[in-house]
């Protein structure tokens, strides 16, 4: 079976796999010359699943060499999978519309009960109750609400307009961290080994980034207190090496 795609990997379980890879790159560097059992289930502890999952992971590893080939599937139904036919689709689909989405707020007793009725009615087997509540969970939320009249949930979920300012330069500064839309592949292979995490710190007066920090490990506070530090230190010597130092008409302060 063909690894999926990263676009198609779920953040948790790329995380997942990325905290397995490592554990297995110290397993491997720490027992160059082979391994023993005992060393297997060290590293299985460490990973939390059992020895026997342990063992195929290092092969995995092995033979695929990147974070890709680590990668679990989430178990069950994949998501967005619909178990219903086309026509009782569109049964449950109508229903919810013309009777749930009013202003008289109609219970999701009464929506399965209408649903059930309207299959029988043509000869088709009534979906379970699960199959209509889970339809119902899937509409927006402030859609729903603002469609049967909720007022509390639709103040709720309603953005308050605002912005935080800052008087001068520098008298505050923000840091997130943020996956890039891009992807690091392996230098031989080419294979996708993962996004990276961009740390940003950003002046909030001015909008200017005053720092940041790349790397391929969760963020953490080393990102972070690398991200500051390029953000305060000195960056002449940073932007000479990248050939946009002040020798090109740039005056390089600090910050």
């Amino acid at each position: 079976m063909s690894a999926p795609f990263p676009d198609e990997i779920d953040d948790a379980l790329w995380d997942e796999a990325c905290r397995r890879a490592q554990a297995i790159r110290e397993f491997l560097k720490r027992n160059p010359d082979g391994t023993t059992a005992a060393d297997v289930a060290d590293l299985a502890a460490k990973m939390d699943v059992s020895q026997a999952t342990a063992y195929r992971l290092i092969k995995l590893f092995r033979t695929g060499g990147t974070v890709l080939s680590l990668v679990g599937r989430k178990r069950g139904r994949p998501e967005g999978h619909r178990t219903l036919d086309d026509k009782r689709e569109e049964i449950v689909h109508t229903t919810i519309n013309a009777y749930y989405l009013k202003r008289t707020r109609p219970s999701i007793s009464q929506l399965v009960r209408d649903v059930q009725t309207n299959c029988v009615s043509v000869g088709l087997k009534p979906p379970h109750r699960r199959t209509v509540v889970a339809r119902v969970k899937g509409l927006d939320v402030r859609k729903r609400a603002k469609r049967r009249g909720e007022q509390k949930i639709v103040k709720a979920t309603t953005a308050v307009p605002g912005s935080f300012e800052a008087a001068r330069p520098l008298a505050v500064v923000q840091i997130d961290h943020t996956k890039a839309d891009v992807f690091v592949v392996d230098e031989e292979t080419r294979r996708p080994i993962g996004r990276p995490w961009l740390t940003l710190a950003m002046d909030v007066c001015s909008r200017m980034v005053t720092g940041f920090y790349l790397t391929m490990e969760a963020p953490s506070r080393l990102s972070t207190s690398l991200c500051l530090l390029h953000s305060i230190f000195d960056k002449s010597a940073w932007l000479r090496e990248r050939g946009i130092g002040d020798y090109q008409g740039f005056r390089v302060r600090a910050g």
